[in-house]
């Protein structure tokens, strides 16, 4: 808590306002949520700030977060359990009928041993922080809030194909830009929904958040985490666009405003990520994206992490102050996703373009086809886990950013059946190409070991590091998920003959 704070908290002189009941909830969600009514406001209720002070009772941890107003003379705050154990809660305000309320939680063991809970990272690797346990994060790219908002039905739908039986981690959701002022000006690729004009679109000097905006992206956040996914976030895209804040000014009164109510709305849900957005070189520099991502957290209750796109074939950053470390790269090999990795080992990386399949000539260079798709999943995992955004666009819908079904969707799961499901991807596992002729994860202690090679029916492993002779599988990564028994390795240096020529993957030690 900073000084001011404090000193505001201790000098309040409160109302005996409680919430009588001793509300519950389970760790890592779902958020809980209470609302205030207040009818005596004076002035915009977007810019009336509220505090709320959550303190665990055993080790004195504390969650500071804000009331965002939610139409209708209401006013919302929320909370989710990081942390076992009885918490209570304090609001702050200047506004005597937001200030001086108390009330207490209770957090249990949430029985669900899959509750992720928010993303954090362990060293360059992307963490769940619930489980602490590592993952390769690939998006799919998918649709804008006017559009998933109007039929929850399809988002249900959505969440079934794409993360359970493709296997993505999530979604992503392209930049929001005017969508923030109003649902309907958002944006499907190129094409606005709404004039062509970008902010030039928004009719006010002074903007409001609307809340339909955050109606839909906190469905799509809750239900993806449900699903055991995450959702990654653009807030802005590209000056020639005009989706930007410039209009209003870059952190100023309404862009300020707007980093609060998401600060307040969306940070006590678990699993998502924002990135700035894209062609940042056109409009934003390093003290400006630097301020803006101080003052998010400054605002946040729960760690977020936010990143923002680096120039293209370079692994510079913009500011080094953000969370993730972001680049625009196309089609990166296997080498470049472990140099990527390497350059900022003290976090995780993202190669944040999105990489595409679709019939546009003039994107040749750039776009994947799905062979490209699949081995791109592998090279960047086995590298330690860059996270990437992908889409199927092939059918002719190219003014819609969103993703259809992938027609490799069965090599897609087999690719999350073998590291996640089956927990192969380990946090003391680094790539290694001295012990293999193709790729090679292997952990610290030399107990457990990924490899992955292409084209080849063969695969030469230097298993000498190992105390003991270890059981392996092999998977053929172009087919649906199935394991081939190898049988029991010696730990010594060895060649595999693989049942035909393919794509394979082995895994090699024992596996919880």
């Amino acid at each position: 808590m900073n000084v001011i704070l404090l000193s505001s908290y201790l000098q309040a002189e409160f109302s005996e306002s409680f919430f009588p009941e001793k509300r519950s909830c389970l760790l890592y969600g779902p958020f809980l949520e209470w609302e205030l009514k207040n009818p005596t406001y004076n002035g915009n209720p977007y810019d009336i700030i509220a505090k709320v002070i959550f303190t665990h009772s055993s080790s004195n941890e504390k969650r500071i977060t804000e009331m965002f107003y939610d139409e209708n003379n209401t006013w919302k705050f929320r909370f989710t359990g990081t942390k076992k154990g009885t918490w209570a809660f304090t609001t702050i305000s200047d506004d005597p009928e937001l200030n001086g309320f108390t009330g207490s939680i209770v957090v249990s063991r949430n029985p669900d041993k899959n509750a992720h809970g928010f993303i954090t990272n362990c060293g360059n690797k992307w963490v769940w922080e619930g489980t602490n346990q590592p993952f390769s994060p690939q998006y799919l790219m998918y649709k804008t809030p006017d559009v998933f908002s109007i039929d929850e039905n399809q988002v249900d739908k959505d969440i079934n194909e794409f993360i359970v039986e493709h296997g993505f981690t999530g979604f992503h959701v392209p930049t929001i830009g005017m969508g923030w002022f109003d649902i309907h000006m958002t944006r499907e690729g190129n094409i606005p929904i709404k004039d062509h004009k970008g902010y030039d679109a928004i009719d006010s000097d002074d903007p409001n958040p609307d809340p339909r905006t955050f109606n839909a992206l906190e469905m799509l956040i809750t239900k993806t985490y449900q699903a055991g996914g995450a959702v990654h976030i653009w807030m802005w895209g590209d000056q020639q666009r005009k989706l930007t804040p410039l209009r209003w000014g870059v952190n100023q009164k309404v862009d300020q405003r707007l980093q609060r109510y998401i600060a307040a709305r969306l940070g006590p849900l678990p699993c998502w990520t924002m990135g700035y957005g894209f062609d940042l070189y056109e409009w934003i520099n390093e003290e400006q994206l630097t301020s803006w991502h101080d003052y998010m957290h400054e605002h946040f209750g729960w760690h977020h992490y936010l990143g923002a796109r680096s120039f293209h074939a370079q692994l510079t950053q913009i500011s080094d102050a953000l969370d993730y470390a972001s680049y625009q790269q196309h089609r990166p090999d296997y080498n470049l996703y472990v140099k990527t990795i390497l350059t900022r080992s003290d976090k995780p990386s993202f190669s944040e373009d999105r990489f595409r399949i679709r019939n546009v000539p003039r994107y040749k260079n750039k776009d994947y086809d799905t062979v490209q798709t699949r081995r791109g999943l592998w090279h960047s995992t086995m590298a330690g886990g860059v996270a990437n955004i992908w889409g199927y666009l092939y059918d002719g819908i190219t003014s819609y950013e969103y993703s259809l079904a992938y027609p490799n969707k069965d090599q897609i799961k087999t690719w999350s059946v073998f590291f996640h499901n089956k927990n192969r991807f380990r946090l003391n596992m680094a790539a290694s190409k001295d012990i293999t002729d193709g790729y090679a994860l292997v952990d610290e202690d030399f107990k457990h070991f990924i490899f992955y090679i292409e084209d080849s029916k063969h695969i030469s492993l230097d298993l000498s590091g190992m105390s003991s002779c270890q059981s392996a599988i092999a998977v053929d990564t172009k087919k649906k998920y199935r394991e081939i028994q190898l049988g029991k390795l010696k730990p010594d240096f060895q060649k595999i003959n693989l049942p035909y020529e393919s794509d394979w993957a082995i895994a090699v030690g024992k596996f919880n």
